[in-house]
């Protein structure tokens, strides 16, 4: 008997406590306990799962711009590409129109150096070149090819190559063009070849 006693004395009382406070909500607990159970991307507040949408938005915007940009610079390359054949194919076109001016002005050339070389006659070669000459200036010219003015000119560093210089007492002669040693030629306003020429300097 005594033992029996003994062994009631070591058991521990089973208590249920119960809050009684009249501010705790019977539901609010039921409903922590349900938040409890739920998994954790379930129970982030809401805040949170804002800006995780909105990451997810912008993420999903920002692939959007990179495949449009990659789009846009398959289109440029393209473009580019099919532009310098065009380009390529009017250079073409502009060289054989060229080609073809210049051609019959070689052939007329030969001839004089044919010519020459069987007659032997130095007058028929110097007016074949000068048919040559004049045909060729002809061709430049009406091509917008224009000779650069030199002699009686003051020297333009821009459009003059000196190659000699002579002196002069004359101060207006200074820096004048005196003669011309090789034909200057422009483009459009565009120097192509500069004239060399032979200047005048005051002495000193």
């Amino acid at each position: 008997m005594a033992e029996i006693k003994k062994n009631k004395k070591r058991e521990t009382p089973k208590m249920k406590v119960l809050d009684r406070r009249h501010w705790v909500d019977e539901s609010e607990e039921s409903n922590d306990k349900d938040t409890a159970n739920k998994p954790i991307e379930e129970r982030l507040p809401n805040f949170v799962e804002n800006l995780k949408n909105e990451a997810e938005e912008k993420d999903k915007k920002l692939r959007e711009y990179i495949a449009a940009y990659k789009d846009k610079n398959a289109e440029n390359d393209a473009f580019r590409i099919r532009l310098q054949k065009e380009n390529e194919t009017r250079l073409d076109q502009f060289k054989a129109i060229l080609f073809a001016r210049l051609v019959p002005i070689l052939d007329n050339l030969k001839r004089a150096a044919l010519s020459s070389s069987q007659s032997k006659d130095l007058d028929s070669l110097q007016q074949g070149i000068n048919l040559v000459i004049n045909q060729f200036s002809n061709e430049l010219k009406e091509n917008g090819v224009e000779t650069v003015s030199s002699v009686g000119e003051k020297f333009d560093p821009k459009s003059h190559e000196v190659f000699l210089t002579v002196e002069t007492e004359d101060k207006s002669q200074d820096e004048l063009i005196v003669e011309e040693l090789e034909t200057g030629y422009r483009f459009k306003e565009k120097l192509i070849k500069a004239a060399k020429v032979k200047i005048a300097k005051l002495k000193k």
